[in-house]
């Protein structure tokens, strides 16, 4: 196994990276609130859905809105609350809102998913099934992976 090298960045280039990742995540965000927000106004797709279907709907789009809040919320914070600085308050704020963001996304796309399969005339067991292996690989590479990952460096990592 390769070892590579690791170096600390600066309170302000760590609050710059988070802020361009939270800027990235958002606009994927949005697209995807805005085609949701179009298959509500499509009738050839809003009909397929019953009253129950809808409601998930309604939820998972409200997951997604929440979602693009959270992600919305660092630059909230870096340019009112603490206006050009990087503080460690900061730098653990907006990692934890990411996670939060991250987590909302998820449980708005599963709920989405299984919506869209029960009104495209899956089974609830199949569609709970999908629904769960989305849920499982989400958790997995979002939240799992980069903390074994972080594991696996931290005994090799070297401060400057």
């Amino acid at each position: 196994m390769t070892i590579h090298s690791t170096h600390r960045v600066s309170p302000e280039e760590d609050a710059r990276h988070i802020l361009e990742e939270c800027r990235a995540m958002a606009v994927g965000v949005q697209a995807l609130t805005g085609f949701l927000l179009l298959s509500i106004l499509t009738p050839a797709l809003y009909d397929r859905l019953g009253e129950s279907l809808r409601l998930l709907h309604l939820s998972g789009l409200v997951l997604v809105i929440v979602s693009m809040f959270l992600l919305l919320t660092p630059a909230a914070i870096h340019r009112l609350g603490e206006p050009g600085l990087a503080t460690e308050r900061f730098l653990d704020s907006a990692s934890q809102l990411i996670g939060w963001a991250l987590a909302a996304l998820r449980l708005g796309l599963v709920v989405e998913v299984y919506t869209a399969a029960r009104a495209l005339g899956a089974s609830a067991s199949a569609s709970t099934g999908l629904a769960g292996f989305l849920f499982m690989l989400s958790w997995t590479l979002w939240s799992v992976y980069p903390r074994v990952s972080a594991l696996r460096l931290a005994p090799h990592a070297k401060s400057d």
